[in-house]
């Protein structure tokens, strides 16, 4: 991230300077080796976690208590490493074919594990790549989400004073906003029906209820939401303000530079121009239509309400 001294534009823009540089990365991290021995009496920092005091240590947490555990998701760095292998061993083959396909679980699920630093993008490149060569599978797609749209959204989060702000898309994405701000919303849902995920869109309740439930929505869904939100809130500012409190809130892999990049994407960030329409102008849209024709929306709404009762986590098998 620190070779890159400016903003880049799109993926297009940092890919070949990325990939001039991936040799020299993309290679084991060097061992640390200690200069001094730290010779002061060890301070006590362990917390003993036992079954009887857990929910005690839970309760002096200062987190949102009204907020669920994951029903798919556990930390530490081993649990990151068993999704790795499973990976591995049950998706990289599917993944450039299906990762777009939500009910085909053919991604990995590690951005939360990333997130919170349990595994390093390094090493899970690492492990994709020998994998890959063993097996004569193609890893480039996976690669390119895992390096090249990544290194995009931190060099983004570096350059960039205001994350959380409009004023940082690119000038076509402003202007056009700006043009259309105020253009008649086909339905307006307040912040509250919008959280309980109560609209008339069966695909985008279900989307929302994955993250309450799983605390991650599937990237290719995660976009459909976010546009739907702009075209149901009453301002783009408002609609961008949603996303990033409901992500502070509820995403396991929010509150990071991928999830501001990915958000204002919705917005025409790391994007380009289309044809313009209302409340949109010339940022892409995206449809139900298109939704259904490119997924299995059916089986992904299904699954989500079995999910909601109790049902099997079809993510984890």
């Amino acid at each position: 991230m620190s070779l890159f001294e400016k903003r880049e534009y799109a993926a297009y823009t940092i890919r070949p300077k990325i990939r001039a540089r991936l040799t020299k990365y993309l290679a084991k991290a060097p061992s640390v080796r200690l200069k001094h021995k730290f010779e002061l009496p060890t301070p006590e920092l362990h917390t003993e976690v036992t079954g009887a005091n857990i929910a005690g240590l839970l309760a002096s947490c200062e987190i949102h208590h009204g907020i669920r555990p994951s029903t798919s998701f556990r930390g530490g760095t081993l649990d990151a490493q068993r999704r790795l292998r499973t990976f591995l061993k049950k998706n990289l083959a599917r993944y450039a074919g299906e990762s777009n396909q939500p009910s085909a679980h053919a991604t990995s699920n590690l951005s939360p594990y990333l997130h919170f630093g349990h595994i390093s993008a390094l090493d899970v490149a690492l492990a994709v790549r020998a994998y890959a060569q063993r097996h004569k599978l193609m890893a480039d797609e996976f690669l390119e989400e895992l390096i090249v749209r990544r290194e995009l959204a931190f060099n983004f989060a570096r350059h960039t004073d205001q994350p959380e702000s409009l004023d940082v898309l690119p000038d076509w994405a402003r202007r056009t906003l700006k043009k259309h701000d105020r253009d008649k919303r086909p339905v307006v849902y307040t912040f509250d029906k919008l959280e309980r995920a109560e609209t008339r869109d069966e695909l985008w309740n279900a989307t929302q209820k994955e993250m309450l439930l799983r605390g991650k929505i599937h990237g290719y869904y995660r976009m459909y939401w976010g546009k739907k939100i702009i075209e149901w809130t009453p301002s783009h500012a408002e609609a961008l303000a949603f996303m990033i409190s409901i992500h502070d809130r509820y995403a396991l892999d929010g509150r990071d530079p991928n999830t501001y990049a990915n958000i204002l994407w919705c917005f025409g960030l790391h994007d380009r121009p289309w044809g313009e329409r209302p409340i949109f102008g010339q940022v892409r849209y995206m449809s139900l239509e298109g939704m259904k024709r490119k997924t299995d929306t059916e089986a992904y709404i299904r699954e989500i309400r079995s999910l909601e009762e109790g049902g099997e986590d079809l993510s984890e098998l």
